[in-house]
């Protein structure tokens, strides 16, 4: 309408139209304005033609390496806006050479291209030293003053690993603000660091600074990370205290953490509370009942969620199958099945894994076979699987290929293989195999092993009824073991001869460790009773009796 009634747009009314059309999703539009801005003779115009770069890098970042190419005289704006461009688009070694070719151009960053480079440090090689170097240049500059330079080097630290020097520099900043505390919590929990993230989170209420939703929700995985539940109930008393349980991600972040704690009740009485529950709320909560054991919960929980009208998702449909394994409810999962692939999900990654899984413990391995060789694209989690459900059904060999196949397509494992890995081999019997991979992990992969890695261990020693030799390697461990692992030493013993005193020093560790639980007196009674050892038999069962007495008067 304006050109229509010849009024000539100037310089501010051009950037208006630019940065109107960037929110655009229509590149031909860009162009166009792109046109227009050449044909009214702005094409001279470096703050414009800067404009036009950035809607450009959200598209298509070979038109906007030709426009910054074609511009001859490039301030410090137009460099900055060109390694931003980089980083957004995930071309971080570019970001970097495009910085460094600013400077060799005798054009001196300012504090925007040092917040624009700072992110790209944690994706390429040598980052942590690079950005010590603009940390560097930021105090020569004196940069290092201003808020956002600070927050971007703390946020650079702490994607680089250096938790110490997050905290450093967040240390120093003398008016922080809410972008400061959001970035050094997430640092915290990225780096496993959840205890140091929940005592920052404290110091913030201590300097009177009210969290926003996303510290809120970053403070729930950082519970979640340092598993401590009474903390948890607490948290949840504050949310609700303050009024954040209208956030349905809140509420749905704790809906995760209490069913990561196992506590399917709280997680239930907190789902009823939501006023707005949304698909990820509903998903959530399907997700809770079905690890947490409630698989016919879970199904209810899908039908009112239907009744709703709410269409699922990804989510819903993953902890859905997760029940239906639980049930062991092979007619459901095909039916869940059939459902996927009329939604549209038949090439989702991470729910033909749960396929696979629960067709192989249905032990119809060739459908779970099927699946896993029509996925064009196979990541970690499908090789994982594959492996997994040959070993849950005796094929090690099998399951050994597979895994040799998935190195030959360049896929580096991680620790949930390499669990998938020797479990199949102690299921199997493949005690040398078993070895030659676990000690691999470490010296060829650079993983170290976890306890899940050293029960696997175990059980394969166990399961060849070789526990004092299982006895040695337990207590060798750099980690402490848990009743998944002296539970495969007792189960070793039901089957090897001779290992009384192995049983007896194995019950004593799980009966410390799972005090309420008297199954495992009782193997030890029917070990016992196969020696002919009588008296023991009866000392023992007379403290069973005692114990189950005490427990009955609320004594235990």
């Amino acid at each position: 309408m304006m050109l229509l009634s010849d009024q000539e747009p100037n310089y501010v009314t051009i950037l208006s139209v630019i940065r109107a059309f960037g929110a655009s999703k229509c590149e031909e539009l860009i162009k166009m304005v792109h046109g227009l801005i050449t044909k009214m003779g702005f094409e001279s115009e470096v703050a414009i033609l800067t404009s036009v770069l950035g809607c450009y890098s959200n598209h298509d970042m070979r038109i906007a390496r030709k426009l910054f190419d074609e511009i001859s005289s490039k301030d410090v704006v137009l460099w900055s806006a060109m390694v931003a461009a980089c980083v957004k688009n995930e071309q971080y070694m570019d970001a970097v050479e495009f910085f460094r070719d600013m400077e060799h151009n005798g054009v001196k960053p300012n504090h925007v291209s040092v917040v624009s480079i700072l992110p790209a440090c944690a994706y390429v090689s040598g980052g942590l030293s690079f950005g010590k170097g603009i940390h560097g240049f930021s105090i020569k500059r004196v940069f290092i003053s201003l808020i956002n330079v600070q927050n971007s080097l703390v946020d650079m630290y702490a994607k680089c690993g250096n938790l110490e020097a997050s905290i450093r520099v967040f240390d120093g900043i003398w008016m922080k603000d809410l972008i400061s505390w959001r970035t050094v919590i997430r640092g915290c929990i990225e780096n496993e660091g959840a205890r140091k993230a929940l005592s920052i989170f404290s110091m913030m209420q201590s300097c009177c600074f009210e969290p926003d939703e996303v510290v809120l929700r970053d403070t729930i995985m950082a519970l979640l990370q340092a598993k401590d539940t009474k903390i948890g109930q607490s948290f949840h008393c504050y949310i609700m205290k303050k009024g954040f349980l209208d956030f349905a991600s809140i509420g749905t972040a704790l809906l995760h953490m209490y069913a990561k704690f196992g506590d399917v009740s709280t997680a239930k009485d907190l789902f009823d509370q939501l006023n707005h529950k949304d698909l990820i709320a509903w998903s959530a909560m399907i997700s809770v009942y079905a690890q947490g054991g409630q698989p016919y919960n879970a199904l209810n929980t899908f039908k009112q969620m239907q009744s709703e009208n709410e269409k699922p998702n990804e989510f819903t449909f993953g902890g859905l199958l997760q029940a239906c394994s639980s049930m062991e409810a092979q007619e459901l999962g095909e039916s869940l099945h059939t459902h996927l692939i009329k939604a549209g999900y038949s090439s989702n990654t991470h729910l033909t894994s749960a396929l696979i899984d629960l067709y192989c413990k249905f032990g119809t391995i060739k459908q779970g076979k099927v699946l896993f060789y029509e996925l064009s694209t196979k990541d970690l989690i499908c090789w994982s699987s594959m492996i997994k459900g040959y070993g849950v059904n005796g094929y090690g060999d099998e399951a050994l290929k597979t895994f040799s196949k998935m190195l030959d397509c360049g896929v580096m494992p991680n620790d949930v293989v390499f669990i998938s890995v020797l479990s199949a081999c102690s299921q199997c019997g493949l005690e040398y195999e078993g070895w030659n991979w676990f000690y691999s992990m470490k010296e060829k992969y650079g993983i170290t092993p976890k306890l899940a890695h050293y029960a696997c261990m175990v059980d394969l020693l166990s399961r060849r009824g070789n526990v004092e030799e299982a006895l040695n390697f337990v207590r060798k461990m750099p980690v402490e073991p848990d009743k998944r692992i002296w539970g495969s030493l007792l189960a070793g013993c039901r089957s090897a001869f001779g290992s009384i005193e192995t049983a007896e020093f194995v019950v004593e560790r799980l009966s410390t460790l799972d005090p309420k639980n008297s199954t495992y007196y009782m193997i030890l009674l029917d070990l016992y009773a196969d020696e002919g050892r009588w008296e023991d038999v009866a000392k023992l069962r007379k403290l069973v009796d005692e114990n189950e007495s005490r427990k009955a008067f609320g004594l235990a």
